[in-house]
């Protein structure tokens, strides 16, 4: 009797540890491949990393949501900004995955899961040293550079409207590298980022750069887009059930402090 109990113990102490075990993704016979559309040039969320692979925290979250579903692999496709939606458009890409905000004109286009995938929020980018820029109005009259397409410039286009435009939008295509460039050669004087992208590329590239907390947005989370069709709406199915597992268990968690240094899988406090 004792050898009995002392095994159903056992059974239930393996069972119990189980439930945090990474689960091993079933090799299917022939795997389905969803086409992964991403910037590939917005570090440290997604960019080429020296082997020429795709690289990043929203990499890293996809492959995690890869190990739970099986029959699916993912391949990615490095697309430039403003060439990336008309891509999941045309049916080149399945799935977005680089970092896109929600707005209204999205969710007439697109198709959005339930979930977030990363809480973040944007701070006005300048060079180090000006004392002119300490919150959103300070930019009136200035020169802002801003991606084609994305949320930040989508949000500070209708900030301008609302208040009669009195700021100058530069637009680029999303390259940050060449728009963080522009602001320290001083052809703009400032742009709206995240804080761990312009940290990062300050660091890397030695670029005196600064900023300060956009005190007119929101938090800002990110969500993986899906085409609004068959396809997307039975992806954004799967996907959703395998990101709300890796939320669940930790996983999710334990990426963002791999790249971070914090987590940012909940909304985070800004200081």
């Amino acid at each position: 009797m004792k050898k009995i109990t002392a095994l159903l113990i056992l059974a239930a102490v393996v069972s119990a540890s189980n439930v945090w075990a990474k689960p091993k993704k079933e090799k299917a016979a022939k795997e389905q491949v969803v086409i992964v559309g991403t910037e590939g040039a917005y570090p440290p969320y997604n960019f080429i990393n020296k082997k020429g692979e795709p690289d990043g925290y929203d990499i890293d979250v996809i492959k995690a949501i890869d190990e739970r579903i099986p029959g699916i692999s993912f391949k990615f496709e490095p697309t430039a900004w403003d060439g990336i939606f008309v891509a999941l458009e045309s049916g080149k890409f399945d799935i977005i995955v680089s970092q896109i905000g929600r707005n209204a004109e999205r969710e007439k286009k697109y198709l959005f899961p339930k979930q977030p995938y990363f809480y973040g929020y944007s701070v006005i980018a300048f060079k180090k040293g000006r004392t002119d820029i300490k919150n959103t109005k300070d930019l009136w009259g200035k020169t802002v550079t801003a991606g084609v397409g994305s949320y930040n410039t989508t949000w500070l286009q209708e900030y301008n409207k609302k208040n009669g435009n009195p700021i100058k939008i530069q637009y680029n295509d999303g390259n940050a590298a060449v728009y963080y460039k522009d602001i320290v050669d001083g052809r703009v004087d400032a742009t709206l980022s995240d804080p761990i992208t312009t940290d990062t590329f300050a660091k890397e590239n030695n670029l005196p750069l600064e900023w300060v907390v956009l005190d007119e947005q929101d938090t800002a989370p990110t969500y993986f887009l899906f085409a609004n069709n068959k396809n997307g709406q039975k992806y954004r199915e799967i996907i959703e059930k395998a990101l709300e597992e890796i939320t669940a268990d930790g996983t999710l968690s334990k990426i963002s402090l791999k790249w971070f240094g914090k987590d940012y899988s909940v909304p985070p406090k800004k200081n």
